[in-house]
């Protein structure tokens, strides 16, 4: 049998939200910037002089970091859709390991948390 959680879950639920909205406007940004799409790369006449091609190789590095960043912001966002999922559910913050509450610290920090800090101490895992 898992315990209910005692905390104020329409405040999670806010919060959540925020985070993916803010998320989605991260990785929105990322994905641009990954495309080539936010104007960052346009061309002064003689700037690139100094080396040739690079402005290339940089605007490439910066590009596949664009990428890394964004795959770290979709896991996270997924994270997000998940716990929003648990609330509508009524298993937000119950741990799935043990069924125990994950206390309202631990969801402070990590709204999306899926485990008590002692079940996700024995696994990083999955926060």
């Amino acid at each position: 049998m898992t315990a209910k959680p005692r905390i104020r879950i329409g405040k999670y639920r806010k919060l959540l939200e925020q985070q993916k909205d803010e998320l989605t406007r991260e990785l929105r940004r990322l994905e641009d910037r990954a495309a080539g799409r936010d104007g960052e790369q346009e061309v002064v006449a003689g700037e690139d002089f100094d080396e040739p091609g690079g402005d290339a190789a940089m605007d490439t590095a910066e590009r596949d970091q664009a990428r890394a960043l964004a795959r770290e912001v979709r896991e996270i966002l997924e994270l997000v859709d998940q716990a929003l999922r648990r609330i509508d559910h009524g298993t937000y913050g119950v741990c799935e390991v043990c069924g125990a509450p994950i206390p309202a610290g631990r969801l402070e920090l990590v709204p999306w948390a899926t485990r008590c800090a002692a079940c996700a101490s024995g696994s990083a895992a999955r926060i």
